[in-house]
């Protein structure tokens, strides 16, 4: 079927009208380049407009750009017998003899045409010597040869043949009008279909009509007088919209035993591990969308009846959690492909995002200060911690939760984490809280190298929550520094996540240095007894200072046990 209604001239090419009247103008006017460049994805009609444009092109009875489709020449550039039109495929000729047999052949002038035009599908597929030795032909050809490439790849194709040729890009398809191509190729085989059933079909094809026109070459192959949604779920081993929503609604609620048993019957129905995720990666998609669009949002692509269930079970899921529920399906997806452990991978992964509710991010702990005091951790009831490999969230469990789905973490501060003051000059206690949080995020968010330069020494001079305006002082030799791109950049970053809005920084330098001694590193902690004789109490006192020794002290219930200082050499070093 896909060769059958293979489009025949540039009027019946789909989706691709503006390239079709580029094309069709360059015909007429005879302003046509030596060699064109056709990208895009498979089935987007990149082949079919080669050899349109070669009939076109080589058509004696041309008219209006458009070949007549019915001369001796059309017909045999249609049937791929045209000596004068030589199709290439770049895959099985991509060796640098194949190049220099066709640069032989081009020097020959047409038996019968105007031009010797060559077609080579899939021209990344050449070697890097095979390019090279295109590369004169294509720079000066014979006035009677044009080339016309194909390719789905056109990022491996090199830089100096891309600049020697004239580009277009094909987009993909869109479904609406796939499905009334198949509506109309439907109706001209005498098959009955709902336009519902097409459109998953449309769908399915993503963007490439030729994949959709094999799909439906397949359902008709089945012999059922209707072609149906019902049809398609047994036909193409896709689950069907209740087991899907149903199996979204399970996780909602947290019921990971429903999701086990859900999960389950889909694959004794037949469907493997790998579709299942597919499917479902799929629908958390569109959840995520109407989410974050809303109900009416034209991005979503899909039947009617999909939309209204859809619209009813997104209000149950958070924006943010289905960003992540879609990367841990990703990722389990391609652990899937090279494991020979499939089910105890797929199972895992069912019950975490069932149980994603019980869950928090680190961030909204150390924020919240919501953790257990140090004597009650002591009790074997300290947070456990769950790292997922790849995945953007590493996560604490504090306490059981109910199964009940809650919201993930917010961006904005909680109520009782530090914040700035509405003051323009704010206290020295609200300055010290602020600039604490500040330097705990960049901590977080690999910025200990700008907290070890500026030593615990800058401070807040004034602040305005209103206009998010924000004075900062920093020791004057870190001032050139600290007030790069970079650094401004990471500064105003943690200001907005304590702020909740955007600020505006400015950095000053303080007017003469603090003094402070020079801090001395601090070795990885070993067990010691506090009252060690070798630690003084000033280096204890400075150790306990530093910002993050203070951040696990006051939020993770540590406990500093020893300090030793390290002997810095005077020779350069790495460290």
């Amino acid at each position: 079927m896909a060769r059958r209604y293979r489009s025949q001239n540039f009027d019946q090419l789909i989706g691709q009208e503006a390239i079709a009247t580029t094309l069709k103008n360059a015909v007429s006017t005879g302003r046509l380049a030596h060699a064109f460049l056709f990208t895009g994805t498979r089935g987007v009609g990149k082949t079919s407009s080669a050899r349109i444009l070669a009939k076109a092109i080589n058509c004696p009875n041309s008219g209006g750009g458009q070949p007549c489709g019915q001369c001796p020449t059309c017909k045999a550039i249609a049937a791929g017998e045209d000596i004068d039109v030589i199709e290439i495929d770049g895959a099985s000729n991509n060796g640098v003899d194949q190049i220099r047999d066709l640069r032989q052949s081009a020097g020959i002038t047409p038996s019968h045409s105007n031009f010797k035009i060559y077609i080579i599908d899939e021209v990344h597929m050449l070697s890097m010597a095979a390019f090279n030795a295109l590369l004169k032909t294509l720079e000066e050809p014979p006035p009677h040869v044009k080339f016309i490439f194909a390719t789905t790849d056109v990022h491996k194709v090199p830089a100096t043949i891309l600049s020697r040729c004239q580009r277009y890009d094909f987009k993909n398809i869109p479904a609406a009008r796939i499905t009334d191509h198949l509506m109309e190729i439907c109706r001209q085989e005498n098959a009955e279909a709902e336009k519902a059933a097409l459109h998953r079909i449309a769908i399915l094809a993503a963007g490439s009509m030729r994949d959709a026109l094999s799909l439906l070459d397949r359902v008709l192959s089945v012999g059922a007088g209707r072609i149906t949604e019902k049809l398609l779920d047994d036909l193409l081993g896709k689950p069907s919209l209740a087991n899907m929503t149903d199996l979204a609604a399970a996780m909602a609620a947290g019921d990971a035993a429903a999701v086990l048993k859900l999960s389950d019957r889909m694959l004794l129905e037949g469907m493997s591990a790998e579709q299942v995720l597919s499917e479902l990666t799929d629908l958390l998609r569109h959840l995520m969308i109407l989410r974050v669009c809303g109900a009416e949002t034209e991005i979503l692509d899909i039947p009617g009846e999909w939309r209204g269930a859809l619209v009813k079970l997104a209000p149950a899921f958070d924006a943010s959690l289905l960003v992540h529920h879609i990367a841990l399906c990703d990722q389990t997806l391609r652990s899937l492909r090279g494991s020979t452990m499939q089910r105890p991978l797929f199972d895992a992964l069912m019950v975490r995002l069932a149980m994603a509710g019980q869950f928090s991010s680190i961030r909204q702990i150390l924020e919240s200060g919501q953790l257990p005091p140090p004597d009650a951790q002591k009790k074997n009831d300290s947070p456990s911690i769950a790292v997922q490999p790849d995945s953007p969230h590493v996560t604490i469990s504090t306490r059981p939760q109910s199964r009940q789905l809650t919201s993930p973490p917010s961006s904005q501060p909680p109520p009782d984490s530090p914040a700035l003051t509405a003051a323009v000059t704010p206290s020295v206690e609200d300055s010290n809280s602020m600039w604490e949080s500040v330097e705990a995020y960049l901590l977080e968010n690999q910025g200990a190298s700008l907290v070890n330069l500026l030593n615990g020494q800058a401070r807040i001079i004034s602040s305005d929550v209103g206009t998010g305006a924000i004075k900062l002082e920093v020791p004057g030799h870190t001032h050139t520094m600290v007030s790069s791109d970079r650094y401004m950049r990471m500064i105003e970053t943690a200001f907005a996540a304590q702020m909740g809005k955007a600020c505006r920084l400015e950095i000053i330098a303080a007017a003469r240095p603090v003094a402070t001694a020079a801090p001395q590193a601090i070795a990885p902690v070993r067990p010691a007894p506090v009252s060690s004789p070798r630690v003084s109490p000033e280096l204890m006192k400075r150790a306990q200072d530093m910002p993050a020794v203070k951040l696990l002290m006051e939020k993770m219930g540590a406990k500093l046990v020893n300090v030793e200082p390290l002997e810095v050499s005077s020779e350069p070093s790495d460290h």
